[in-house]
């Protein structure tokens, strides 16, 4: 009988192979727009840590806490470095809605305006989530908890619709 650390790294290994495949069709589909989409590495988390003082930073997060939070709770996350030309522009980390019936995008950060003149970055993170949903089979996409009404707006161009009783938006991708 395999033990919990046994099905939990079956789990991790399964899933891994899910945000490679995810990872490398979405670098094949952006790569004429200079992206690239790798998960979140020492040289991310490296890379994040010249946007801790820069102006313009919405939220402040740890993201070395994040990504280690979500790599020791969660095997079936999601997570994605983008770079474009070599710069680090955004960082996101998601997972499956409890009954997997979903893909949750839980914290996505784009690089602070005033370190790069970065495209944005949200086709392309959206783009990953829902080919990640795909792959896992999940039937939608949620993006939890807006950090404001500003935000909430941008993320409804994207086809998303806002759900004020959970606060989250969703997208059905099938």
């Amino acid at each position: 009988m395999a033990t919990n650390a046994q099905l939990r790294l079956d789990t991790e290994r399964r899933y891994n192979y899910y945000r490679e495949q995810t990872l490398i069709i979405v670098s094949e589909q952006i790569k004429s727009e200079g992206f690239k989409a790798t998960k979140i590495t020492g040289q991310a988390i490296t890379a994040v840590s010249n946007w801790e003082f820069a102006s313009g930073r919405k939220y402040d997060w740890d993201w070395p806490a994040e990504a280690l939070y979500f790599r020791n709770r969660y095997p079936k996350r999601f997570e994605i470095a983008l770079w474009h030309h070599s710069e680090l522009v955004a960082l996101s980390l998601g997972r499956p809605t409890f009954n997997a019936t979903g893909m949750r995008l839980d914290i996505v950060e784009g690089a602070p305006k005033s370190l790069c003149d970065r495209p944005p970055i949200m086709i392309e993170v959206l783009l990953a989530y829902e080919t990640y949903a795909t792959m896992i089979e999940a039937s939608h996409v949620r993006i939890m908890k807006p950090v404001n009404m500003d935000v909430k707006n941008y993320y409804e161009t994207f086809g998303y619709t806002y759900v004020p009783k959970d606060d989250y938006l969703l997208k059905r991708i099938f």
